[in-house]
């Protein structure tokens, strides 16, 4: 989760005016802890495997109804948009924090797509939906167990939970550029947050605004981080451009460090900027296309140098969506998220 700086990218700035939504952000009460307890720390019983397949089979099998070949564009006037997080059980309390904070802007028609790293997470994001929570307000949420994108072993029941740095939390690094592919064919531009992310006012309007821009048109839209894009908030176009984008950069992933994402995500972006990237067609023909990418405004989407670092209280109340990231450490993300009011579990 944390940004690494690389060499500089010329991106386009998105120069659009900015509707900046103002939404309470009510404190969270400090009894609430006790409420999620169990699903923090208890690993989920053999006897709450009915509520996992419950939520499973709501989820319709990808492979025959998203075919790979099959990349449906929403049209450019009437954006769609969801969120995906991604999460292991070492980060499920980072992921109930984003969540408590995400539903207290009650946003509508604003599903979340959570794609569950292991076992483990995928059972307590089941049992999170019968939990009493602080908002009456419930999210539109959709757990995606490992399946969805990647097949299981035969037999296998569960899939080990892997905490920050460990090899197994790196190379599930590298299958996060798929599971954001998998919801691009399916039509709706995709918000990728990190679970170190708290949303503190609804960012949806100004995102909106960039991409209804036609001249030009934004595919990519990310957070400033020295002149690179972080790919820890970032906000894709479904469009077959992104797709491939995408595709390339899992793959120039997989050949390196995959827990540092940023730098191959950057390399790729540069050549697809500009030289072009060739884009597959229905017909099985081929056309080089540019991307054009963009940075979401730094006092509004902030990293974490800038907001915990460099922002006066004043600026931070103008701030959007902070991300806790420059930073080592669990433990300190959660540390320096309470020092800040940040923290609601």
């Amino acid at each position: 989760m944390n940004c690494r700086p690389n060499s500089p990218l010329k991106l386009l700035l998105a120069a659009v005016p900015v509707v900046a939504i103002a939404v309470a952000c009510i404190l969270h009460s400090s009894t609430s802890g006790s409420r999620y307890s169990s699903i923090l720390r208890d690993p989920p019983s053999a006897s709450q495997n009915h509520r996992r397949l419950r939520l499973v089979n709501l989820i319709k099998d990808p492979k025959t109804v998203i075919p790979r070949e099959t990349q449906l564009v929403q049209n450019a006037d009437t954006p769609q948009f969801g969120v995906l997080l991604t999460c292991s059980d070492g980060f499920f309390d980072l992921w109930l924090n984003w969540l408590i904070f995400f539903e207290r802007l009650k946003i509508p028609d604003l599903p979340v797509y959570l794609f569950a790293e292991d076992d483990v997470t995928h059972a307590r994001c089941v049992e999170l939906q019968d939990q009493s929570r602080e908002s009456e307000y419930r999210a539109d949420v959709t757990c995606l167990p490992w399946d969805f994108v990647f097949e299981k072993k035969e037999g296998s029941e569960s899939l080990e939970a892997f905490s920050y740095n460990e090899m197994g939390y790196k190379l599930m690094m590298t299958h996060r550029p798929t599971v954001v592919n998998r919801l691009l064919e399916m039509g709706r531009h995709i918000i990728f947050s990190d679970a170190d992310v708290v949303w503190l006012k609804n960012p949806l309007a100004h995102i909106q605004q960039v991409f209804m821009n036609i001249d030009p048109i934004v595919h990519i839209l990310g957070q400033f981080d020295k002149k690179r894009i972080c790919p820890g908030f970032t906000v894709y176009r479904a469009c077959p451009e992104v797709i491939k984008f995408i595709d390339m950069w899992q793959d120039d992933l997989s050949k390196g460090d995959p827990s540092k994402n940023q730098v191959p995500f950057n390399n790729v972006l540069d050549v697809a900027m500009s030289s072009g990237i060739p884009v597959p067609d229905h017909n099985g023909n081929t056309t080089v296309k540019k991307i054009t990418a963009a940075f979401l405004p730094n006092e509004l989407f902030p990293n974490g140098k800038v907001y915990f670092e460099k922002m006066t209280d004043a600026e931070r109340e103008g701030a959007l969506v902070v991300h806790n990231n420059y930073i080592i450490g669990y433990d300190e993300k959660i540390d320096r998220f309470k020092n800040f009011d940040l923290w609601a579990l």
